[in-house]
């Protein structure tokens, strides 16, 4: 219905507007995904996992939030004989708490779905972030009709673009990465629920922030001033955590090789190539000499390597997993086929 509504307003405001508007919605969407796209590199999830994250955050999660803000700006309204205390109400508090619950509930579905997949708490970030850039799309494009029809659609387009880019991903990715590890790296259910909830809580505050912070500013000097005091220093808080989960993840994929490279089934330079990001530049950069086959076995050779360690840690951590162990025998017999192909084409014996 949604995407139904957003079409017949396209085809109804004329070419040019449409344009606009469409470009205004994609540059932060293409900046998220670019973003998500380096993060989720080492060790990638599925194109049409993440496709699903996005479509759940841009569909179901926008549509029940439109409903669950409306209905407690109306009981609130209701209860205390104010409107404004309805909308105040509705903004900072039922907004953050409905909106990251129903965006985290998407990733909770594709990650017990994948269950035997997930194995890292990355892969709980990652597709956070999508259900993420899904909801802010199609909330932008609210925000930038409403704007357009009365008024301010360039102020809104550097609250919204430039200013808040990353305010949506920011929320739901700590409920995301809560989500990976809880399934990922502890054998207690209490201890996962416990985790998934703090970072559902974390997301649900600083969402909040955003929000009062624009509900409290008297004047736009005071929201910038707000959103230096507070936003600038969060985002750069969550930055350095992404950047420490990711390299935590590669050291997570050293240490699940080790036991193959003490068996002779990797070379120590081959977990290097998977693990650091100048010698994987590197490797890619040489394989390309083989052509477009070669460079695509490299890199299918290296995600598999990358997921056969990450699989090791979790069963270090949660014990034997019948699926897993299945999953990652399959893995190693791709990457043994994959090494083979790239080393044929770029005329080396193969090992």
């Amino acid at each position: 219905m949604m995407l139904l509504g957003v079409s017949s307003f396209l085809l109804a405001s004329g070419p040019v507007l449409s344009f606009v508007l469409a470009f205004f919605c994609l540059v932060p969407l293409v900046i998220i995904l670019a973003f998500l796209q380096f993060v989720d590199r080492f060790e990638p999830e599925p194109w049409w996992t993440k496709i699903a994250a996005l479509l759940w955050g841009g569909g179901v999660a926008v549509f029940f939030a439109i409903i669950s803000n409306g209905l407690a700006g109306v009981a609130v309204a209701s209860a205390t004989g104010s409107g404004d205390a309805g909308e105040i109400f509705s903004i900072v508090v039922a907004a953050p708490v409905g909106e990251e619950f129903l965006k985290a509930l998407g990733v909770l579905v594709i990650v017990m779905m994948r269950r035997n997949s997930i194995s890292s708490p990355l892969d709980g970030l990652v597709y956070a972030g999508y259900s993420a850039a899904g909801f802010l799309v199609v909330e932008d494009f609210t925000y930038f009709v409403n704007s357009f029809y009365g008024g301010g659609l360039a102020l809104t387009f550097m609250n919204r673009v430039l200013l808040g880019v990353f305010g949506h991903v920011m929320y739901t990715t700590c409920t995301g990465w809560a989500i990976g590890w809880a399934v990922t790296r502890t054998r207690s259910i209490g201890a996962g629920i416990g985790v998934a909830t703090l970072g559902y809580l974390i997301g649900v505050t600083m969402h909040g922030v955003w929000n009062g912070s624009a509900v409290i500013a008297p004047s736009r000097a005071v929201f910038y001033m707000l959103y230096f005091i507070f936003q600038v220093p969060l985002f750069c808080c969550w930055l350095f955590f992404v950047a420490r989960t990711m390299r935590r993840e590669r050291r997570d994929i050293a240490a699940g090789l080790m036991p193959y490279v003490n068996q002779g089934w990797i070379l120590p330079s081959e977990v290097q190539m998977v693990c650091d990001p100048g010698s994987r530049r590197s490797a890619l950069a040489w394989v390309a000499g083989g052509g477009p086959a070669a460079k695509r076995a490299m890199k299918s050779f290296m995600n598999n390597l990358a997921s056969v360690g990450l699989d090791q840690v979790v069963m270090n951590v949660r014990g034997p997993e019948k699926a897993r162990i299945e999953e990652t025998q399959r893995k190693i017999q791709d990457a043994t086929t994959q090494r083979q192909t790239f080393q044929s084409l770029m005329g080396i014996r193969p090992m």
